[in-house]
């Protein structure tokens, strides 16, 4: 069997990306021009699906388009039509239909972000077949999710005209490299603030040091450099060029940026100021986190992170709505949800309940033991055995009556991080902990029998209410009505 070609579709020959036909001619001036063109449609495909598994992309029946092609190179365009569910592209005069395999609607997040990877695609097939110069050489460095990401960002940077190399990529790249080093026997984190195209009136800018050194990979050979900023409490500053201007506080940057406290979508706790630092003057974050993550803050939240060898766009704003619809009480939303990417951030595995009707969940998917109860008893048992049921129950006198509104949040993440599940109602009134839920075998999706003890639990949870799940390996997923809704 023949072995994949790395710059073709991924699946080899027989993967359906290859059935992609050009519905016209390309360039006559290039050798073997519709290989080449058919290579950067699958290249698309391949790299479309590594942010969107669920994408299909078919050629689309009536080939012709009302964007006339021009002759020149992949000429991309996204066709926004009426339905978000279908979306259509056009390469190399070819139109093509995307959706997702499970009916729901790209967003303008999405939409963006598949804008992005034709730009980036187009820029090098002008610059590797086009244009006789390598100023650009810089496309071709690092992943090519790194270049989807700094354009989706700042978009300019990938336009035809645009001589200069992305910051974000750059940074991107120094991170990645940054990764593969150890400090002192101690893995290394770091991050950079990129300073914004617009004036931040709250951060006047001064001039760069005439000898300042490039923000790039270069740096990452001097051993010294990360002992001065650790990603999280301080960060290093990148001007307008790509040139290190200097070392900040992140949190005292970010008290100097107007507006509330409290962000409008919840944020990792250790990263809140990183989120409002760039929620004005177009500055863009990105950090290099303890846990080996990257992260890429952008327009006052999370954007981005590169965590498991792939980036994934997070769009907190779409999943928190999603959320707090769901829970109905826009405080309590708030407060699970901030509570779970605290523990998420802290790799600690939890599940949270919002039940629609305790009377009926008790019993049935929570054990009546494990309730809270508002009666106090006479006195802490006689003796405690491990497999005791009044074992658990012995603490419960430490919750009963609570909020979770009222909690500290520390105290509601350790309430949470037992084995088992914390349950609330609408109101956030703590109802159990620790609580080990019930499931029936014959309710749950074939599907399930391969996934874990904690997302069999939310599956069979969600039924009876929204339910937030975090993962050990730093993912919080939603459940609504027995499905997943998404995953963060």
């Amino acid at each position: 069997m023949r072995p994949s070609r790395i710059d073709g579709p991924a699946g080899g020959a027989s993967a359906p990306s290859l059935a992609l036909r050009l519905a016209a001619p390309p360039p006559e001036n290039l050798r073997d021009a519709s290989a080449v063109a058919e290579l950067f449609i699958g290249v698309f495909r391949r790299d479309l699906l590594a942010f969107f598994p669920l994408t299909c992309v078919d050629p689309c029946q009536n080939p012709t388009s009302s964007i006339p092609y021009s002759g020149s190179g992949p000429d991309f365009h996204l066709i926004d039509g009426e339905d978000a569910t279908d979306l259509c592209i056009t390469m190399f005069g070819a139109r093509y239909r995307l959706r997702l395999r499970n009916g729901l609607p790209f967003s303008a997040r999405d939409r963006r972000l598949i804008r992005a990877i034709g730009a980036v695609l187009s820029l090098r097939y002008h610059h590797a077949f086009l244009i006789s110069n390598t100023e650009r050489l810089e496309l071709y460095r690092g992943g090519s999710e790194d270049h989807y990401v700094a354009a989706y960002i700042e978009p300019t940077d990938y336009e035809a005209p645009a001589t200069r190399p992305s910051r974000i990529a750059s940074a991107i790249q120094t991170l990645r490299t940054a990764a593969l080093s150890t400090y002192e026997n101690h893995r290394v984190s770091t991050g950079a603030l990129l300073v914004g195209p617009i004036d931040d009136p709250g951060h006047p800018s001064y001039p760069t040091s005439l000898d300042a050194l490039p923000y790039g990979v270069q740096l990452t050979a001097l051993k010294s450099i990360h002992r001065l900023c650790d990603g999280e409490r301080t960060l290093f500053q990148v001007d307008r060029s790509g040139r290190l201007a200097g070392i900040i506080d992140v949190k005292r940057f970010a008290a100097e940026v107007p507006g509330p406290d409290r962000p409008e979508v919840p944020c990792a706790r250790a990263y809140q100021a990183h989120a409002r630092a760039t929620r004005v003057g177009g500055h863009v974050c990105v950090v290099l986190s303890p846990n080996q993550e990257i992260k890429l803050f952008a327009g006052g939240t999370q954007a981005f992170a590169f965590a498991h060898g792939c980036w994934r766009l997070l769009d907190p704003q779409a999943k928190f709505a999603v959320w707090q619809r769901a829970v109905v009480s826009p405080d309590l939303a708030w407060t699970l949800f901030q509570a779970a990417l605290n523990l998420a951030e802290a790799r600690q595995g939890a599940l949270f309940v919002v039940l629609d009707d305790p009377v009926a969940a008790f019993g049935k998917l929570i054990s009546p033991s494990d309730r809270l109860s508002d009666e106090v008893s006479s006195g802490p048992p006689i003796a405690l055995a491990p497999r005791d049921p009044l074992a658990k129950r012995a603490l419960h006198y430490l919750a009963r009556g609570r909020n979770a509104l009222e909690l500290d949040p520390a105290v509601l993440e350790s309430l949470a991080s037992l084995d088992g599940a914390l349950a609330t109602d609408h109101d956030g009134r703590l109802l159990a902990f620790g609580a080990i839920l019930r499931h029936d075998p014959s309710e749950l999706p074939a599907f399930s029998a391969a996934e874990g003890a904690r997302t069999t639990a939310a599956l069979t949870a969600s039924r009876h209410g929204p339910v937030l799940k975090v993962s050990e390996d730093g993912t919080v997923s939603c459940f609504l009505g027995g499905i997943r809704a998404w995953d963060l």
